[in-house]
Protein backbone atom coordinates (compact mmCIF):
# COMPACT_ATOMS: atom_id res chain seq x y z
CA UNK A 1 0.00 0.00 0.00
CA UNK A 2 1.36 3.33 -1.16
CA UNK A 3 1.85 5.72 1.83
CA UNK A 4 0.22 9.43 1.34
CA UNK A 5 2.03 11.77 -0.50
CA UNK A 6 4.43 14.14 0.90
CA UNK A 7 5.57 17.57 0.27
CA UNK A 8 9.28 18.87 1.78
CA UNK A 9 9.36 22.19 1.30
CA UNK A 10 13.15 22.82 2.79
CA UNK A 11 12.00 26.55 2.31
CA UNK A 12 12.61 26.37 -1.51
CA UNK A 13 9.52 24.53 -2.50
CA UNK A 14 11.25 23.18 -4.82
CA UNK A 15 11.72 19.28 -4.15
CA UNK A 16 8.21 17.23 -3.35
CA UNK A 17 8.09 13.25 -2.78
CA UNK A 18 5.76 11.57 -4.40
CA UNK A 19 3.37 7.94 -3.75
CA UNK A 20 6.54 5.18 -3.09
CA UNK A 21 5.79 2.14 -4.49
CA UNK A 22 9.22 0.24 -4.10
CA UNK A 23 9.51 -3.20 -5.67
CA UNK A 24 12.95 -5.79 -6.10
CA UNK A 25 14.68 -4.95 -9.51
CA UNK A 26 16.95 -8.20 -11.10
CA UNK A 27 19.52 -7.34 -8.73
CA UNK A 28 17.68 -7.92 -5.73
CA UNK A 29 17.57 -4.20 -4.91
CA UNK A 30 14.64 -2.05 -3.76
CA UNK A 31 13.87 0.48 -6.58
CA UNK A 32 11.21 3.21 -7.24
CA UNK A 33 8.79 2.03 -9.94
CA UNK A 34 8.23 5.10 -11.50
CA UNK A 35 11.75 4.97 -13.14
CA UNK A 36 12.34 7.33 -16.06
CA UNK A 37 11.63 6.48 -19.39
CA UNK A 38 11.82 8.68 -22.34
CA UNK A 39 8.56 10.92 -24.27
CA UNK A 40 5.72 8.89 -25.41
CA UNK A 41 6.73 5.67 -23.35
CA UNK A 42 9.39 5.24 -24.99
CA UNK A 43 12.67 3.37 -23.65
CA UNK A 44 15.13 5.18 -21.29
CA UNK A 45 17.72 4.66 -24.02
CA UNK A 46 16.19 4.65 -27.10
CA UNK A 47 16.96 7.17 -29.86
CA UNK A 48 14.87 8.79 -32.59
CA UNK A 49 15.26 6.55 -35.86
CA UNK A 50 15.35 10.47 -37.48
CA UNK A 51 18.62 10.89 -35.88
CA UNK A 52 21.78 10.18 -37.70
CA UNK A 53 23.19 6.78 -37.16
CA UNK A 54 26.69 8.75 -35.12
CA UNK A 55 23.52 9.42 -32.68
CA UNK A 56 22.07 6.50 -32.76
CA UNK A 57 24.70 4.64 -30.02
CA UNK A 58 24.50 2.71 -27.11
CA UNK A 59 23.83 5.45 -24.72
CA UNK A 60 24.08 3.81 -21.48
CA UNK A 61 27.88 4.91 -20.97
CA UNK A 62 27.02 8.40 -21.44
CA UNK A 63 28.42 10.78 -19.82
CA UNK A 64 31.65 8.96 -19.86
CA UNK A 65 31.68 7.09 -16.47
CA UNK A 66 27.98 7.94 -15.89
CA UNK A 67 28.75 11.12 -13.57
CA UNK A 68 25.21 11.78 -14.16
CA UNK A 69 22.74 9.13 -13.56
CA UNK A 70 24.49 6.41 -16.04
CA UNK A 71 22.15 4.26 -18.00
CA UNK A 72 19.44 5.86 -16.25
CA UNK A 73 19.38 9.09 -18.26
CA UNK A 74 18.20 9.21 -21.35
CA UNK A 75 19.66 11.45 -23.97
CA UNK A 76 16.59 11.70 -26.26
CA UNK A 77 14.38 14.17 -25.12
CA UNK A 78 17.54 16.24 -25.43
CA UNK A 79 18.02 15.18 -28.68
CA UNK A 80 14.30 16.36 -29.79
CA UNK A 81 14.92 19.54 -28.37
CA UNK A 82 17.77 20.42 -30.67
CA UNK A 83 16.67 18.94 -33.19
CA UNK A 84 13.90 21.15 -33.48
CA UNK A 85 15.64 24.68 -32.70
CA UNK A 86 19.11 24.39 -33.90
CA UNK A 87 17.90 25.13 -37.63
CA UNK A 88 15.63 28.18 -36.22
CA UNK A 89 18.81 29.05 -34.55
CA UNK A 90 20.97 28.48 -37.64
CA UNK A 91 21.04 32.23 -39.27
CA UNK A 92 19.88 32.00 -43.04
CA UNK A 93 22.93 32.15 -45.61
CA UNK A 94 23.34 34.50 -47.82
CA UNK A 95 23.78 33.95 -51.61
CA UNK A 96 27.66 34.23 -51.57
CA UNK A 97 29.45 36.50 -54.08
CA UNK A 98 29.78 35.34 -57.48
CA UNK A 99 32.71 33.79 -58.68
CA UNK A 100 34.32 35.96 -61.41
CA UNK A 101 34.69 33.48 -64.34
CA UNK A 102 37.09 34.10 -67.22
CA UNK A 103 36.35 36.99 -70.00
CA UNK A 104 35.19 35.37 -73.08
CA UNK A 105 36.28 37.53 -75.83
CA UNK A 106 34.76 35.93 -78.54
CA UNK A 107 36.57 34.99 -81.57
CA UNK A 108 39.68 36.88 -82.53
CA UNK A 109 40.80 38.40 -85.92
CA UNK A 110 44.47 37.66 -85.42
CA UNK A 111 43.68 34.21 -84.54
CA UNK A 112 41.37 33.61 -87.36
CA UNK A 113 43.32 35.14 -89.47
CA UNK A 114 46.28 32.79 -88.32
CA UNK A 115 43.82 29.56 -88.85
CA UNK A 116 43.81 30.82 -92.45
CA UNK A 117 47.43 30.63 -93.50
CA UNK A 118 48.26 27.07 -93.16
CA UNK A 119 45.02 26.37 -96.00
CA UNK A 120 46.42 28.87 -98.15
CA UNK A 121 49.56 27.38 -97.72
CA UNK A 122 48.61 24.03 -98.41
CA UNK A 123 46.10 25.04 -101.38
CA UNK A 124 49.66 26.96 -102.90
CA UNK A 125 51.93 23.73 -102.49
CA UNK A 126 49.25 21.87 -104.18
CA UNK A 127 48.97 24.34 -107.16
CA UNK A 128 53.06 24.48 -107.30
CA UNK A 129 53.22 20.98 -108.06
CA UNK A 130 51.28 22.18 -111.41
CA UNK A 131 52.06 25.80 -111.95
CA UNK A 132 55.06 28.25 -110.22
CA UNK A 133 56.73 31.55 -110.72
CA UNK A 134 59.25 31.64 -113.39
CA UNK A 135 61.35 34.58 -114.81
CA UNK A 136 63.30 37.44 -112.39
CA UNK A 137 62.44 40.95 -111.15
CA UNK A 138 63.93 44.06 -110.95
CA UNK A 139 63.59 46.67 -107.66
CA UNK A 140 64.66 50.04 -107.46
CA UNK A 141 67.47 49.58 -105.15
CA UNK A 142 68.97 46.32 -106.91
CA UNK A 143 71.21 46.39 -110.35
CA UNK A 144 70.51 42.94 -111.01
CA UNK A 145 67.32 41.04 -111.66
CA UNK A 146 65.85 38.37 -109.03
CA UNK A 147 65.15 35.33 -109.87
CA UNK A 148 61.25 34.29 -108.46
CA UNK A 149 61.22 30.90 -110.02
CA UNK A 150 59.89 28.32 -107.37
CA UNK A 151 58.75 31.25 -105.09
CA UNK A 152 55.65 29.71 -104.79
CA UNK A 153 56.63 25.82 -103.58
CA UNK A 154 59.76 27.73 -101.14
CA UNK A 155 57.04 29.89 -99.17
CA UNK A 156 54.33 27.41 -99.03
CA UNK A 157 56.65 24.79 -98.12
CA UNK A 158 58.44 26.52 -95.25
CA UNK A 159 54.73 28.08 -94.09
CA UNK A 160 53.80 24.54 -94.00
CA UNK A 161 56.98 23.46 -92.07
CA UNK A 162 56.91 26.03 -89.59
CA UNK A 163 52.67 25.04 -88.88
CA UNK A 164 53.99 21.33 -88.86
CA UNK A 165 56.67 21.47 -86.37
CA UNK A 166 54.52 23.78 -83.84
CA UNK A 167 51.64 21.13 -84.42
CA UNK A 168 53.72 18.39 -83.74
CA UNK A 169 55.26 20.07 -80.27
CA UNK A 170 51.98 20.95 -78.90
CA UNK A 171 50.93 17.22 -79.63
CA UNK A 172 53.84 16.29 -77.95
CA UNK A 173 52.88 17.41 -74.97
CA UNK A 174 50.68 14.86 -74.33
CA UNK A 175 51.03 12.15 -76.34
CA UNK A 176 51.51 9.32 -76.59
CA UNK A 177 50.00 9.04 -73.24
CA UNK A 178 51.40 5.46 -72.35
CA UNK A 179 55.02 4.83 -73.42
CA UNK A 180 56.46 2.92 -76.29
CA UNK A 181 59.70 1.44 -76.86
CA UNK A 182 60.40 4.29 -80.23
CA UNK A 183 58.32 7.37 -79.82
CA UNK A 184 58.43 7.44 -75.59
CA UNK A 185 55.87 9.20 -73.99
CA UNK A 186 54.44 12.50 -73.72
CA UNK A 187 55.85 15.86 -71.72
CA UNK A 188 52.94 15.56 -69.91
CA UNK A 189 52.44 11.95 -69.30
CA UNK A 190 55.72 11.18 -68.05
CA UNK A 191 56.26 13.94 -66.01
CA UNK A 192 52.90 13.83 -64.16
CA UNK A 193 53.52 12.87 -61.05
CA UNK A 194 56.47 15.53 -60.73
CA UNK A 195 54.19 18.12 -61.99
CA UNK A 196 51.20 17.15 -59.85
CA UNK A 197 53.79 17.53 -56.91
CA UNK A 198 55.21 20.44 -57.53
CA UNK A 199 51.52 22.03 -57.96
CA UNK A 200 50.61 20.97 -54.79
CA UNK A 201 53.13 22.39 -53.28
CA UNK A 202 53.74 25.69 -54.63
CA UNK A 203 49.55 25.95 -54.56
CA UNK A 204 49.78 25.15 -50.46
CA UNK A 205 52.99 27.68 -50.05
CA UNK A 206 51.88 30.96 -52.63
CA UNK A 207 47.93 30.33 -52.52
CA UNK A 208 46.34 28.31 -50.12
CA UNK A 209 47.63 28.60 -46.72
CA UNK A 210 46.51 30.22 -42.86
CA UNK A 211 48.26 33.42 -43.33
CA UNK A 212 46.57 34.06 -46.99
CA UNK A 213 42.99 32.22 -45.03
CA UNK A 214 42.70 34.00 -42.27
CA UNK A 215 43.62 37.37 -43.66
CA UNK A 216 40.90 37.60 -46.37
CA UNK A 217 38.40 36.44 -43.48
CA UNK A 218 39.72 39.69 -41.83
CA UNK A 219 39.03 41.22 -45.11
CA UNK A 220 35.81 40.28 -45.63
CA UNK A 221 34.61 40.71 -42.03
CA UNK A 222 33.02 37.27 -42.61
CA UNK A 223 33.05 36.49 -39.11
CA UNK A 224 31.71 39.90 -38.14
CA UNK A 225 28.80 39.46 -39.42
CA UNK A 226 27.98 35.87 -38.81
CA UNK A 227 28.65 36.58 -35.07
CA UNK A 228 25.86 39.66 -35.81
CA UNK A 229 23.48 37.67 -37.65
CA UNK A 230 23.79 34.20 -35.05
CA UNK A 231 23.04 37.35 -31.94
CA UNK A 232 20.14 38.21 -34.01
CA UNK A 233 18.93 34.97 -34.44
CA UNK A 234 19.77 33.79 -30.40
CA UNK A 235 17.49 36.70 -29.55
CA UNK A 236 14.54 35.93 -31.73
CA UNK A 237 14.57 32.25 -30.33
CA UNK A 238 14.99 32.91 -26.82
CA UNK A 239 12.03 35.41 -27.10
CA UNK A 240 9.85 32.57 -28.67
CA UNK A 241 7.09 31.49 -25.90
CA UNK A 242 7.78 28.25 -27.30
CA UNK A 243 11.47 27.97 -26.86
CA UNK A 244 10.62 29.11 -23.77
CA UNK A 245 8.12 26.42 -22.50
CA UNK A 246 10.18 23.65 -24.50
CA UNK A 247 13.44 24.15 -22.21
CA UNK A 248 12.06 24.27 -19.13
CA UNK A 249 10.31 21.20 -19.54
CA UNK A 250 13.76 19.60 -20.78
CA UNK A 251 15.56 20.99 -17.79
CA UNK A 252 13.32 20.05 -15.49
CA UNK A 253 12.73 16.57 -17.43
CA UNK A 254 16.80 16.02 -16.86
CA UNK A 255 16.62 17.21 -13.69
CA UNK A 256 14.40 14.71 -11.97
CA UNK A 257 15.90 12.19 -14.37
CA UNK A 258 18.86 13.08 -12.29
CA UNK A 259 17.33 12.50 -9.01
CA UNK A 260 15.61 9.50 -9.66
CA UNK A 261 18.69 8.23 -10.96
CA UNK A 262 20.01 4.99 -9.43
CA UNK A 263 23.37 5.94 -8.81
CA UNK A 264 22.62 9.38 -7.07
CA UNK A 265 19.88 7.43 -5.22
CA UNK A 266 22.72 4.80 -3.83
CA UNK A 267 25.25 7.85 -3.29
CA UNK A 268 22.55 9.29 -0.83
CA UNK A 269 21.68 6.18 0.58
CA UNK A 270 24.68 5.34 1.44
CA UNK A 271 25.19 8.82 3.09
CA UNK A 272 22.03 8.62 4.76
CA UNK A 273 22.95 5.13 6.11
CA UNK A 274 26.04 6.78 7.54
CA UNK A 275 24.15 8.87 9.66
CA UNK A 276 24.03 8.00 13.40
CA UNK A 277 20.70 8.85 14.35
CA UNK A 278 21.05 8.38 18.09
CA UNK A 279 24.67 10.73 18.18
CA UNK A 280 23.10 14.01 16.72
CA UNK A 281 22.43 17.31 18.45
CA UNK A 282 20.16 18.07 21.15
CA UNK A 283 17.85 19.92 18.85
CA UNK A 284 18.24 17.67 15.65
CA UNK A 285 17.32 14.78 18.40
CA UNK A 286 14.23 16.19 19.81
CA UNK A 287 13.12 16.44 17.05
CA UNK A 288 13.57 13.06 15.47
CA UNK A 289 11.92 11.39 18.61
CA UNK A 290 9.16 13.75 18.18
CA UNK A 291 8.77 12.27 15.11
CA UNK A 292 9.09 8.63 16.25
CA UNK A 293 6.52 9.21 18.64
CA UNK A 294 3.56 10.65 16.69
CA UNK A 295 4.36 8.73 13.43
CA UNK A 296 5.55 4.91 14.93
CA UNK A 297 8.48 5.19 12.23
CA UNK A 298 11.07 3.55 14.28
CA UNK A 299 13.64 3.08 11.27
CA UNK A 300 14.46 6.73 10.05
CA UNK A 301 17.03 5.75 7.66
CA UNK A 302 14.45 3.66 5.80
CA UNK A 303 11.89 6.38 5.93
CA UNK A 304 14.50 8.69 4.34
CA UNK A 305 15.18 6.53 1.36
CA UNK A 306 11.96 5.87 0.49
CA UNK A 307 11.37 9.78 0.51
CA UNK A 308 15.08 10.17 -1.50
CA UNK A 309 13.56 7.76 -4.14
CA UNK A 310 10.28 9.92 -4.85
CA UNK A 311 12.02 13.52 -4.62
CA UNK A 312 10.89 15.52 -7.98
CA UNK A 313 11.77 18.85 -8.91
CA UNK A 314 9.96 22.07 -8.95
CA UNK A 315 10.85 24.66 -11.98
CA UNK A 316 8.43 27.14 -11.43
CA UNK A 317 10.17 28.95 -9.03
CA UNK A 318 14.18 29.48 -11.61
CA UNK A 319 11.64 30.34 -14.68
CA UNK A 320 12.47 33.70 -14.32
CA UNK A 321 16.06 33.08 -13.40
CA UNK A 322 16.50 31.02 -16.48
CA UNK A 323 15.12 33.33 -19.48
CA UNK A 324 16.79 36.24 -17.57
CA UNK A 325 20.36 33.94 -18.22
CA UNK A 326 19.54 33.07 -21.17
CA UNK A 327 18.69 36.33 -22.26
CA UNK A 328 22.14 37.75 -21.22
CA UNK A 329 23.80 35.11 -23.81
CA UNK A 330 23.64 37.60 -26.50
CA UNK A 331 24.40 40.99 -24.67
CA UNK A 332 27.49 38.87 -23.49
CA UNK A 333 28.31 38.06 -26.91
CA UNK A 334 28.00 41.68 -28.11
CA UNK A 335 30.01 42.45 -24.91
CA UNK A 336 33.09 40.07 -25.91
CA UNK A 337 32.62 40.37 -29.24
CA UNK A 338 36.63 41.10 -30.39
CA UNK A 339 36.99 37.51 -27.16
CA UNK A 340 34.54 35.72 -30.34
CA UNK A 341 35.91 36.44 -33.26
CA UNK A 342 39.47 36.40 -32.16
CA UNK A 343 38.10 32.78 -31.02
CA UNK A 344 36.70 32.16 -34.36
CA UNK A 345 39.51 33.14 -35.99
CA UNK A 346 41.96 30.98 -34.46
CA UNK A 347 39.51 27.97 -34.68
CA UNK A 348 39.44 28.12 -38.44
CA UNK A 349 43.37 28.64 -38.91
CA UNK A 350 43.42 25.47 -36.43
CA UNK A 351 41.28 23.63 -38.80
CA UNK A 352 43.08 24.60 -42.02
CA UNK A 353 45.92 23.81 -40.34
CA UNK A 354 45.04 20.36 -39.91
CA UNK A 355 44.76 20.07 -43.43
CA UNK A 356 47.54 19.30 -45.91
CA UNK A 357 46.62 20.89 -48.52
CA UNK A 358 49.07 20.09 -50.66
CA UNK A 359 48.18 16.48 -50.23
CA UNK A 360 44.63 16.50 -51.00
CA UNK A 361 45.99 18.48 -54.32
CA UNK A 362 47.96 15.89 -54.62
CA UNK A 363 45.85 12.80 -54.00
CA UNK A 364 43.06 14.80 -56.76
CA UNK A 365 45.16 15.25 -59.25
CA UNK A 366 47.20 11.79 -58.75
CA UNK A 367 43.36 10.44 -59.65
CA UNK A 368 43.36 11.91 -63.15
CA UNK A 369 44.31 9.95 -65.98
CA UNK A 370 46.36 11.44 -69.04
CA UNK A 371 43.24 12.06 -71.59
CA UNK A 372 41.44 13.89 -68.21
CA UNK A 373 44.44 15.74 -67.59
CA UNK A 374 44.67 16.78 -71.22
CA UNK A 375 41.38 18.43 -71.14
CA UNK A 376 42.00 19.99 -68.05
CA UNK A 377 44.97 21.43 -69.41
CA UNK A 378 43.26 22.18 -73.10
CA UNK A 379 40.49 24.17 -71.59
CA UNK A 380 42.48 26.55 -69.29
CA UNK A 381 44.99 27.14 -72.52
CA UNK A 382 42.90 26.59 -75.02
CA UNK A 383 43.60 30.13 -77.06
CA UNK A 384 47.42 30.31 -75.99
CA UNK A 385 48.04 27.07 -77.94
CA UNK A 386 46.20 27.73 -80.69
CA UNK A 387 48.40 30.84 -81.05
CA UNK A 388 51.36 29.27 -80.77
CA UNK A 389 50.57 25.98 -83.46
CA UNK A 390 49.03 28.68 -85.86
CA UNK A 391 51.54 31.27 -85.21
CA UNK A 392 54.28 28.85 -86.57
CA UNK A 393 52.70 28.82 -90.47
CA UNK A 394 53.27 32.79 -90.27
CA UNK A 395 56.93 32.36 -88.93
CA UNK A 396 57.22 29.48 -91.41
CA UNK A 397 56.68 31.99 -94.36
CA UNK A 398 58.45 34.62 -92.86
CA UNK A 399 61.63 32.15 -92.93
CA UNK A 400 60.52 31.66 -96.47
CA UNK A 401 61.50 35.01 -97.50
CA UNK A 402 64.48 35.30 -95.52
CA UNK A 403 65.48 32.36 -98.01
CA UNK A 404 64.74 34.32 -100.93
CA UNK A 405 65.67 37.41 -100.08
CA UNK A 406 68.09 37.76 -96.95
CA UNK A 407 69.06 41.64 -96.49
CA UNK A 408 66.13 42.69 -97.35
CA UNK A 409 63.88 40.31 -95.25
CA UNK A 410 65.79 41.49 -92.26
CA UNK A 411 65.32 45.23 -93.01
CA UNK A 412 61.44 44.79 -93.62
CA UNK A 413 60.74 42.39 -90.29
CA UNK A 414 62.99 44.62 -88.30
CA UNK A 415 60.77 47.77 -89.56
CA UNK A 416 57.81 45.71 -88.64
CA UNK A 417 58.83 44.32 -85.18
CA UNK A 418 59.45 48.15 -84.54
CA UNK A 419 56.37 49.66 -85.65
CA UNK A 420 54.29 46.85 -83.74
CA UNK A 421 56.01 46.82 -80.33
CA UNK A 422 55.52 50.80 -80.43
CA UNK A 423 51.61 50.17 -81.18
CA UNK A 424 51.61 48.20 -78.33
CA UNK A 425 53.54 50.03 -76.27
CA UNK A 426 51.12 52.89 -76.54
CA UNK A 427 48.29 51.19 -76.54
CA UNK A 428 49.04 49.52 -73.13
CA UNK A 429 49.75 53.43 -72.34
CA UNK A 430 46.13 54.09 -73.18
CA UNK A 431 44.54 51.78 -71.52
CA UNK A 432 46.24 52.55 -68.15
CA UNK A 433 45.84 56.12 -67.80
CA UNK A 434 42.15 55.11 -69.00
CA UNK A 435 41.70 52.92 -66.25
CA UNK A 436 43.39 55.30 -63.21
CA UNK A 437 41.17 58.38 -64.29
CA UNK A 438 37.81 55.88 -63.80
CA UNK A 439 39.59 54.94 -60.35
CA UNK A 440 40.09 58.32 -59.27
CA UNK A 441 36.67 59.16 -60.19
CA UNK A 442 35.18 56.41 -58.30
Amino acid sequence: MSKPKEKHDSSDGILESGPTSLKPDTNGERRAENATVGPSGSEPNSVPESFPPVYRADFRNYPPGGHLGGEDISPERLFHFLEKWAEKLTPEPQPSAPVPSSPDSGPSLVLIFLKILPVICGVGFIASLFWDFQGALYFPWSTEPIDISGLLRMITVTGLVGFGTNWLAIKMLFYPRQKRPILGQGLIPSRKDRIVLKLGEQISKEIINSELILEQIRKSGLISRHRERLTDSLRGVIDHPEFRTDIIEVSKHYINQFLRSRQFQDRVKDFVKGIDFENVGVLEGGILKVYKMLTGDEDISKRLQEVIENLTFRMEKYDNKLIEYLQSIPDALEEQSDAVENFALNAIVFLVEQVNVQNVIVDNLQRFDEARLERLLWRSTSDQLQYIQYLGCLLGLIGGLFIWLPLESIVVTGVLGLLVWGLDVLLMKTASSKKQSKSSSD
